[in-house]
């Protein structure tokens, strides 16, 4: 009965002696069970993992009762395993103590979830935020701290909402389907909008927006970056380009027509299409002619 049990399953005696092996066992550590029976750990095992392996069989002799705890185990081959062990120990008809052993092999479980840890970590530090959301009505189903921060809300409140609590430019049940459908044709898009935080001001964002499928359900992953400094950056270019073209300007007084007709100063006009400032003085032609029959001009004061 034991040999069709699929987990490994292992007898020992109070020193540490395999008595019983399942055939589960044995293909796990890689050894034939001629080879383990009355031996023992350290003829097989790493000298570190022995010693986890005898502490917690004493353990589990001293106390008579049940022992779970995870394990490395390294097989025949070099594989190192991590594994959860239930040891138990049982009194024979003669009166001797029997410890039984059931092994689940848990390697690639622990990657599983070392590798989502992970995945969650790098998804938390990415400088975009990051919205997974169902299709059918925009709702939020999870969010990363990206989000929440930028947004101003705490996680629980944000997965109670959904894409159009922060979609400022007025989308509509409509406006996610059709965004739905079209996601579900193109696999992804790429989308401007403006954002809402939750003390009402808004900023622009740029936002990837594919589709997944996963367990026989579809998700829409966005990723929405904020694109403000870009925006300020294209409206300096803008200011820039404007320099650079035709500037209607006075011939005679020099005044600048600015975008509403009105004319102003050459000064005033540079400060408010560039970071430009000026200092004011007078070079030496507009110094003669406005002070040359003074004395202490003609006397070369004015140096």
């Amino acid at each position: 009965m034991l040999n069709a049990v699929a987990s490994p399953v292992f007898a020992k005696d109070r020193r540490h002696r395999w008595i019983y092996l399942n055939d589960a066992y044995c293909a796990f550590v890689g050894r034939t069970r001629a080879e383990l029976l009355g031996k023992s750990d350290p003829d097989f095992f790493p000298p570190e993992q022995v010693k986890i392996f005898w502490e917690r069989d004493d353990k589990v002799f001293s106390g008579r009762g049940e022992d779970i705890s995870e394990e490395f185990l390294t097989d025949s081959s070099g594989t190192k395993h991590t594994i959860i062990t239930r040891k138990q120990v049982f009194r024979e008809p003669g009166g001797k103590d029997v410890l039984v052993g059931v092994i689940n092999d848990i390697t690639d479980l622990k990657k599983a979830h070392n590798d989502l840890d992970l995945f969650r970590k790098l998804l938390e530090h990415s400088n975009d935020a990051i919205f997974i959301i169902d299709p059918k009505d925009g709702s939020f189903l999870d969010v990363n701290e990206t989000a929440c921060r930028r947004l101003g809300y705490p996680r629980r409140v944000l997965l109670r909402m959904g894409v159009r609590d922060i979609e400022s430019t007025g989308s509509t049940p409509e406006d996610w389907r059709k965004l739905g459908e079209k996601t579900s044709v193109a696999g992804s898009q790429l989308l401007e909008g403006r954002h809402t935080r939750a003390d009402g001001t808004s900023f622009p964002v740029e936002v990837s927006v594919s589709r997944a499928d996963f367990g026989g359900r579809s998700y829409i992953l966005a990723n929405a970056r904020d694109i403000t400094e870009r925006r300020k950056m294209e409206e300096a270019m803008k200011e820039v380009d404007a320099l650079r073209g035709l500037i209607p300007i006075c011939a005679k007084c020099k005044k600048i027509r600015n975008d509403k007709g009105f004319w102003e100063r050459v000064e005033v006009y540079m400060e408010k299409h560039s970071s430009a400032r000026f200092t004011h003085g007078l070079c030496k032609d507009c110094m003669k002619e406005l002070y040359g029959n003074e004395t202490w001009f003609k006397n070369g004061e004015a140096d």
